[in-house]
């Protein structure tokens, strides 16, 4: 319905947002005591930074007042939407009586398309420009991704990871905070990271001595063959199979939710069972949209981000089969979702395209603890014992009562 950035701009079915766009700088405009001339002329200052950010925008196609002029209206909506998002009940009316209701939705979904997309610098330097401080911006962008991910305000100061390097665009602002592990209050927890940091690059190094070692004995082989004895359980790390929510449950497995961070999946494997911490996560009308222009994102060229949202989405697939595995989820406080339907959010993950990619590398040591421990024999039997008489009271008394039974009949035999 929008088009934000030169890509989609002027297409003959986006015309009527193009039309309001204007009216929409133009209310900016009155409420700020400045002219338009003023705002035109410090965007087209930087119109060569602008155009940078872009791939294929001729100056044929777009010279520079052009391309200024389209920035100042869509930065200018940009932040006209994320107003209406922060419970701006004067815009909202604005914007309904104008588009109306139902464009309103699908507006917020066309902030973060992957191609559809303007620098978060240049929103911010509209808002600078706009109300004359430059807390102003980022407090705007952090409020609005906090609330378009988590639903609510936790995030009030700046994304993770901004005093490093700022977000390219507003559908990066929302990567890094499903990526980073955060608190309550929005704070990066770094020493936790730290401390999952060590593990990790501990574990990799003991993985890597002992891949130098398996190498080293196939090499002092000469030869290395599925057919030999010796390597034929050495198959089993490739063929992993993918256990569905439920058949992880019968292997005694049991859930529970980690946090909002989707790369916070871990798995411990005690005694008699296994614990499966799976992130939080609530599905709406828009995630599927959204995961997959998160997974093309890191998946573009230019990205310098890692595949945390495929290897989730990949990981999510293959718990989700049925709806008994949602199901369980739910219960377990980890999937929300606005459908009531099971079977509507089990098609919904099936449908996110993840373009034939697959990236077995981030959850890969929690995949090789579930199959280790889905191989044992004596946790798989325990779990059978414990799912399948002493899932309720009833079969819990009725397990009593053979066992009952069966003794009185031997002490009557003696």
């Amino acid at each position: 319905m929008v088009s934000f950035g030169p890509y989609y701009h002027g297409l003959p079915e986006l015309g009527i947002a193009e039309e309001f766009k204007h009216k929409v700088l133009a209310l900016f405009v009155s409420s700020s005591g400045k002219d338009k001339q003023f705002f035109y002329c410090q965007i087209f200052k930087v119109v060569d930074q602008i155009r940078n950010c872009y791939v294929g925008v001729s100056r044929d196609a777009y010279d520079d007042g052009a391309l200024a002029e389209m920035m100042l209206l869509d930065a200018c909506f940009a932040i006209y939407l994320m107003k209406i998002a922060l419970d701006d009940e004067e815009k909202s009316f604005h914007f309904c009586q104008h588009l109306g209701m139902a464009v309103m939705t699908f507006a917020f979904q066309d902030m973060y398309l992957l191609d559809n997309q303007i620098p978060l610098w240049v929103i911010k330097l509209l808002t600078n420009l706009i109300y004359g401080n430059r807390e102003e911006g980022p407090k705007l962008i952090c409020k609005f991704s906090s609330y378009f991910v988590f639903a609510d305000s936790r995030l009030t100061r700046r994304i993770p990871g901004e005093d490093k390097k700022q977000p390219l665009h507003l559908l990066d602002a929302f990567h890094r905070l499903l990526v980073e592990e955060l608190d309550n209050a929005g704070k990066e927890l770094v020493e936790d990271l730290d401390n999952a940091g060590i593990e990790l690059v501990e574990e990799v190094d003991n993985a890597g001595k002992e891949l130098v070692e398996e190498v080293d004995i196939a090499v002092n082989k000469c030869q290395w063959w599925p057919g030999r004895k010796e390597y034929r359980n050495e198959f089993w790390k490739y063929n992993r199979q993918s256990h569905s929510v439920t058949d992880l449950k019968a292997k005694g497995i049991h859930f529970k939710p980690s946090s909002f961070c989707l790369k916070n999946i871990k798995f411990k494997s005690y005694t008699f069972y296994g614990q499966l911490q799976l992130p939080v996560w609530l599905f709406t009308t828009h995630s599927k949209q959204l995961f997959m222009h998160m997974i093309a994102y890191e998946a573009s060229p230019e990205s310098d981000t890692d595949s945390t949202i495929l290897c989730y989405v990949c990981f999510l697939k293959s718990l989700v089969i049925k709806s008994e595995d949602v199901k369980e989820l739910r219960e377990k406080k980890i999937l929300f979702s606005t459908s009531d339907s099971d079977e509507q959010l089990v098609k919904v993950i099936k449908e996110i395209d993840t373009c034939g990619l697959d990236d077995d590398h981030t959850f890969y040591d929690v995949k090789m603890r579930i199959e280790k421990h889905c191989s044992s024999k004596a946790n798989t039997w325990i779990a059978e014992l414990i799912h399948i008489y002493f899932r309720s009271p009833w079969t819990l008394i009725a397990l009593s009562a053979a066992t009952f039974l069966l003794c009185l009949t031997f002490l009557q035999t003696y």
